[in-house]
């Protein structure tokens, strides 16, 4: 179909999909991420048998893959600490729900402490993007960019101020393996939601 002065007119309905589709894959980062953030928020809080059992089943783990897609292949970054929690949660088959916990309740108690308190704002901004995604899911694309916005305020306000050092400690000075891959795990997600390397800062060399 050509327009009055010969030039192809738009396809009727094209411009809509595309544009359907863009909110649909904004709207579905929106959630992963906010999927994340609850994960980051679990590990923070006072462990329980609830988080026990979410890495005794993978379902963290698989969580953050879900919450790094958006990010193409910057989430090589994820890559090997995933694969550690993957292997922790197929060892847990020789491992008791109990042992497990009194191991996470320790370096817990010792390295994060009333640090705890900031898991607060991680649900905040995992709320956050939850209401982003259903802006878009909407078509409220002002609305999800708001609320993109004062995500990226939050997590600046409140999170990086507090996370890198808690998340360090736990990385660096954690008995528990699973812990310091957690806590690695962490500075990976501030690192690609705030724009800053936070692993390579606070770890060295290469993050690792």
């Amino acid at each position: 179909m050509t327009a009055d002065d010969g030039r192809l007119a738009p396809v009727e309905g094209v411009a809509d999909d595309t544009v359907a589709s863009f909110r649909a894959q904004v709207s579905q980062a929106a959630r992963d991420r906010a999927g994340s953030w609850d994960a980051v928020a679990a590990v923070l809080e006072p462990p329980d048998e609830r988080l026990a059992e979410l890495l005794r089943s993978g379902e963290l783990s698989t969580t953050w893959r879900l919450g790094a897609r958006w990010l193409g292949e910057d989430a090589e970054l994820f890559t090997s600490d995933l694969m550690s929690l993957d292997v922790y949660a197929r060892g847990s088959r020789r491992r008791s729900v109990a042992d497990d916990l009194a191991r996470l309740r320790a370096d817990h108690a010792e390295l994060v402490g009333a640090g705890a308190a900031v898991a607060g704002h991680v649900r905040a901004v995992a709320e956050l993007c939850r209401r982003e995604a259903d802006a878009w899911s909407a078509g409220d694309m002002a609305g999800g960019k708001e609320l993109r916005a004062a995500e990226r305020a939050l997590i600046e306000e409140q999170l990086v101020t507090v996370l890198p050092d808690l998340a360090g400690r736990l990385a660096t000075g954690a008995s528990a393996k699973v812990w310091r891959t957690l806590g690695r795990v962490v500075l990976a997600v501030l690192s690609v939601e705030s724009g800053r390397d936070y692993r390579r800062e606070v770890l060295g060399g290469d993050g690792d």
